[in-house]
């Protein structure tokens, strides 16, 4: 998956938002393709102080429902608010979640390609709304 850049991105906002759809399709089909992975993460966490699992459920609430509202409204009257917590929202921020990600003896490879794509939604939707929110959608 490649990103929005000057160069590539679409004239047309709807492009954009019909993108930012496709992509949130994928991850929903991806999110049931872990339910092994997710169950094996559940059982190492039994004995842990934290909950990858949980952080993860919590990033992918946040990010759909941002990319569901992007995708629903032509116009955000809160463009700014919903930018400032997306950039906020760094799931490798979280020392514990980076360490578990980039282990050496990490598994997990359909997991971590999720969050991946939940990543890049977040910076496509970051991107979508820096470049859309003041413009006025064309009919």
């Amino acid at each position: 998956m490649q990103n929005l850049t000057t160069s590539n991105t679409p004239k047309n906002f709807q492009t954009a938002k019909n993108y930012i759809g496709k992509v949130l399709q994928q991850l929903l089909i991806d999110y049931k393709n872990t339910r092994e992975e997710r169950r094996q993460i559940n059982i190492w966490e039994e004995s842990k102080d934290f909950s990858i699992l949980g952080e993860i459920e919590i990033f992918t609430t946040d990010i759909e429902g941002c990319a569901s509202q992007v995708i629903a409204n032509d116009v955000l009257e809160n463009y700014q608010d919903i930018i400032n917590k997306l950039t906020k929202m760094n799931i490798f921020d979280i020392f514990y979640f980076a360490d578990w990600y980039f282990s050496e003896d990490s598994q997990f490879p359909q997991v971590k390609l999720y969050i991946e794509k939940l990543n890049y939604l977040r910076l496509l939707i970051i991107e979508y709304i820096s470049q859309y929110s003041s413009v006025k959608p064309k009919n």
